[in-house]
């Protein structure tokens, strides 16, 4: 289904429920839609808003006031404030150009991802670097909480030997405590770090937390309630479930790893912090799982089959995000260049596909957020 034909003439009519942002493949910019109160994704009227090349993922902030871009050729830091009445973004600190990860560019390259901490005072960049030439670290922004501008602390960027190559393929923070996560792909490992009421993030005790052997481990999520983290293993086919202690160490949960379909690239908890939900890549899939005290166990029906729209081939699913409603599952398609929406049924997390899905976004995507 093309962009500009996002939806149907009844979904079209129906309430905005919220707004939802895409980055991808494909196109230097944000990609806005409504998302209307039957799931169905429909372009805004302005619907394409710039950044540098190459943008990679979005960090909302808790206020979901501001977002933020990383732009992984260009090596910057695109800010957005959002209009919460007609999702039109604006650029944060009109006069400028983007934030530079590095304040000295040859200090840090390809930043990857981006977090921010629960109080919404820091954003965090995670830069995979260049291997044998600049290393992998962690740029640290504070955070102006009226504007949302941008400006780098003191020592900014961070490297850390435990983000030594292969390279760091995601991050995530806490959302109630002063702890930040990164994934270490085929390390496979966690690289854990506590965060200073200045930003500056220190390895916890016990770094990087390591999951079974082979492990490959790329997207990482954190239950609402800030006590579990979970880590999607794409080599081992299973989701790696960590209890978070008080220090921000990692112990796994009894019987973890949790076997999911093949390859899992992605997870998301939704907001009860009773569901969780795996994008299987080359398996084609969304594993669903009950959570409990940690634990997974998957939920009748999973895996449940992607499908592609018309003859456009396997969709890859690379992300996936339980919306602000806590109402319909996300499904970033990478190689179709669409949106898969689901019905989440709130009693027992059990996934149905709505009526016009999958949804075109004119980019291959790879990260979703979505506000009010």
């Amino acid at each position: 289904m093309c962009a500009g034909c996002l939806g149907s003439s009844s979904s079209s009519t129906a309430p905005t429920l919220e707004f939802t942002y895409v980055v991808g493949e494909g196109d230097n910019s944000i990609r806005a839609f409504a998302q209307k109160s039957t799931g169905d994704l429909q372009a805004l009227a302005v619907s394409s808003f710039g950044t540098n090349p190459r943008p990679v993922s979005i960090a909302l902030h808790p206020s979901r006031n501001f977002l933020y871009v990383p732009n992984l050729t260009a090596n910057t830091v695109s800010g957005f404030s959002i209009d919460h009445t007609a999702g039109v973004l604006t650029p944060i600190g009109t006069a400028v150009p983007p934030t530079p990860a590095c304040v000295a560019p040859a200090t840090c390259a390809n930043p990857v991802g981006a977090a921010i901490d629960s109080g919404g005072h820091f954003l965090f960049v995670l830069n995979q670097g260049v291997v044998t030439t600049v290393p992998a670290s962690i740029s640290v922004f504070s955070i102006d909480a009226t504007r949302g501008l941008l400006t780098a602390i003191a020592g900014s960027p961070f490297p850390f030997a435990s983000l030594a190559a292969p390279n760091p393929q995601f991050m995530v923070a806490s959302p109630t405590s002063g702890f930040l996560y990164v994934s270490n792909g085929a390390s496979g490992n966690i690289s854990a770090f506590s965060i200073g009421s200045n930003g500056v993030p220190t390895e916890v005790a016990g770094s990087p937390f390591p999951l079974e052997a082979g492990a490959t481990v790329a997207g990482l999520a954190i239950d609402p309630k800030g006590q579990f983290l979970f880590a999607a293993d794409s080599t081992n086919n299973a989701i790696a479930s960590f209890s978070i202690a008080g220090s921000g160490g990692l112990t796994a949960v009894a019987g973890s790893p949790f076997r999911s379909d093949f390859g899992p690239a992605a997870v998301a908890v939704d907001a009860t912090s009773s569901f969780l939900y795996s994008a299987n890549k080359p398996a084609n899939s969304v594993s669903a799982f009950k959570i409990t005290s940690g634990a997974l166990t998957q939920v009748a029906g999973s895996p449940f089959a992607l499908t592609a729209a018309g003859s456009a081939g396997p969709p890859q699913p690379t992300f996936l995000t339980v919306d602000v409603t806590n109402t319909f599952l996300l499904v970033a398609n990478q190689a179709t260049a669409n949106i898969s929406v689901y019905n989440i049924r709130a009693s027992d997390g059990a996934l149905g596909l709505i009526t016009n899905s999958p949804f075109g976004v004119a980019v291959q995507p790879l990260w979703i957020v979505t506000t009010k």
